[in-house]
């Protein structure tokens, strides 16, 4: 019993991708944090590019903003990625028109715990056009966040949130259908 309680780590990240992660982290450290100014977005949204970000035109990335891993970074058009924003080393899919707000965390990678050593899982987070995720929410991996939905302020996304609703809370309820006026 006591042997099976310490059976060897598996790590399932391969030494490409810590290879890619470790580079990225030195260019981002001296050529995309230092350039905060809205005139250096074209600069850093270049340098995601240049490490495989799939960037569409009009988006703004601010040079706060935590992405270990260009290359699983999809956007759409015209979205923003937030001061502070994290996201995890899996895929992170936003639709065109998305706002990502201050200190969001998009988790897109986790761990199995189903297995005793808990091994490293990748997966995604998609957020559909039009949607907003508001100031400090957390959304976990494998959700999507439909068409022009809105997760509240410091909410906790556990389950995927229908188009064009509002969620809010701890974890994340339904509260209301969103409705457009203009």
């Amino acid at each position: 019993m006591e042997k099976e309680l310490f059976e060897p780590y598996v790590d399932s990240i391969s030494l490409t991708d810590k290879l890619n992660r470790f580079v990225w982290g030195i260019v981002c450290l001296i050529f995309f944090r230092p350039f905060a100014l809205p005139v250096f977005n074209s600069w850093r949204l270049g340098l995601l590019r240049l490490f495989g970000a799939k960037i569409g035109k009009g988006s703004i990335v601010y040079s706060s903003a935590y992405i270990p891993a260009p290359w699983n970074l999809v956007m759409g058009e015209i979205s923003c990625i937030g001061p502070e924003v994290q996201l995890h080393i899996g895929k992170t899919i936003l639709g065109s028109k998305v706002t990502i707000s201050q200190r969001s965390y998009l988790c897109s990678a986790s761990h199995l715990t189903t297995s005793k050593n808990t091994p490293f899982v990748a997966g995604t987070v998609v957020v559909r056009d039009y949607a907003w995720v508001a100031a400090e929410a957390f959304v976990m991996m494998g959700i999507e966040i439909g068409e022009g939905a809105v997760v509240g302020a410091r909410s906790a996304v556990f389950k995927n949130v229908e188009p064009w609703t509002i969620v809010g809370g701890n974890p994340a309820k339904f509260l209301k259908r969103r409705v457009i006026y203009d």
